[in-house]
């Protein structure tokens, strides 16, 4: 069917039976776009006005858009939407307190973003940087939960992540937080500023652990992925907590989480150096299995090589691969250059990383 998205009939849009989303951004972004737009163009979200599911409600349910209309905000103060996955590419400031939105993400790595938030208590999740989100609430309006998944870097012994102050959100109930579990990690103790947390889910590479014994009013605790709990306090701690689930976590600690809530798949570090241990853990999963694939092909044939001119070889083998893949960014472009790091720190023909980083600025095109 034919779209007035930016004028008249300009796009062609395909309804598939089942699928309740739509992308809209610009050619090659990741995911592929439905609809074809510049970040810098205006869109007529109300043709999507006409559109239901069967049910009756209003299609699309979720709306993943690349962009910098600020409109669809507008258009969801009378229109409701269940899920917005919004990445801005300049700055802005918006008042979206009218706005009937259930769950609002934000990705934010390109300009800061100064957000009224939508008045309904929903959900607010932030990827990327956090640091350039300014929240505030209507007057009156609840904190929405929140949920953050900030890139980390490749750092897994450097300074831990922290949250930046956000005191318009100090009224959270409930928080979650992913961050990948071999890389930089995040800073507990940022969260002291929800003092009126419930509901607590953290995955990942933890630092501080022992801070959380300040939110006092936890009554529910999810653990997973977390390949160091050292300093975790004891479950008693929390006197109101009745929900602890814990998978894929630290053996040592964990076991003493057994007998107080469900605990599952406890690990030891060898299990999470074998399936995390590569600067691709938090790329997406589709782009993380091929440069892994690419990565070990590079180990492969650096193990095999006989000369400088085998490594260079095998390097920029890899770097190609990875420049091949869709959608990489500044921070992939960090992992891919620590994993050339890697791959040339001890070769058959000794530590090449110098030569390496050289090789690698020169055959990037990301």
């Amino acid at each position: 069917m034919k779209l007035s998205l930016t004028g008249p009939d300009s796009h062609r849009l395909e309804r598939r039976p089942g699928v309740g989303v739509v992308v809209i951004g610009p050619e090659g972004g990741t995911p592929r776009p439905d609809l074809v737009v510049a970040p810098g163009d205006a869109i007529d979200w109300s043709v999507f006005d006409p559109f239901t599911v069967p049910a009756g409600y209003p299609w699309p349910r979720r709306i993943v858009y690349d962009g910098d209309d600020t409109g669809f905000f507008r258009w969801a103060g009378r229109r409701p939407i269940e899920t917005v996955d919004w990445r801005p590419r300049a700055a802005h400031a918006v008042d979206a307190a009218a706005a009937d939105i259930g769950t609002l993400g934000v990705i934010l790595r390109d300009a800061p973003l100064r957000l009224t938030l939508p008045a309904g208590r929903g959900h607010l999740m932030v990827t990327g940087d956090p640091h350039l989100l300014v929240p505030d609430l209507a007057p009156g309006a609840a904190c929405p939960g929140l949920s953050f998944a900030p890139d980390t870097r490749p750092a897994p012994d450097g300074p831990p992540l922290r949250l930046p102050d956000l005191p318009a959100l100090a009224g959270a109930h409930s928080v979650r937080v992913t961050v990948p579990p071999l890389r930089q990690p995040f800073d507990c103790a940022s969260l002291l500023q929800f003092p009126e947390l419930r509901a607590l889910t953290l995955s990942g590479g933890l630092a501080n652990v022992d801070a959380l014994g300040g939110l006092r009013r936890l009554t529910a605790l999810h653990l997973h992925l977390c390949p160091d709990l050292t300093g975790l306090p004891a479950v008693d701690t929390w006197p109101d907590l009745t929900r602890l689930f814990a998978s894929d976590v630290d053996a040592v600690v964990g076991k003493r989480l057994r007998g107080h809530g469900t605990v599952t798949r406890l690990r030891r570090p060898e299990w999470f150096a074998a399936g995390h241990g590569l600067p691709f853990a938090g790329w997406p999963s589709r782009t993380a299995k091929a440069a892994t694939a690419a990565y070990r092909a590079a180990e492969d044939a650096i193990g095999a090589a006989t000369t400088r001119q085998d490594v260079e070889a095998a390097v920029l083998g890899f770097v190609g691969a990875v420049n091949a893949l869709p959608g990489i960014e500044t921070t992939e472009r960090e992992d891919a250059g620590e994993a050339v790091h890697r791959l040339t720190a001890a070769t058959p023909c000794g530590d090449l990383t110098e030569a390496a980083a050289r090789w690698f600025d020169g055959a990037r095109d990301f």
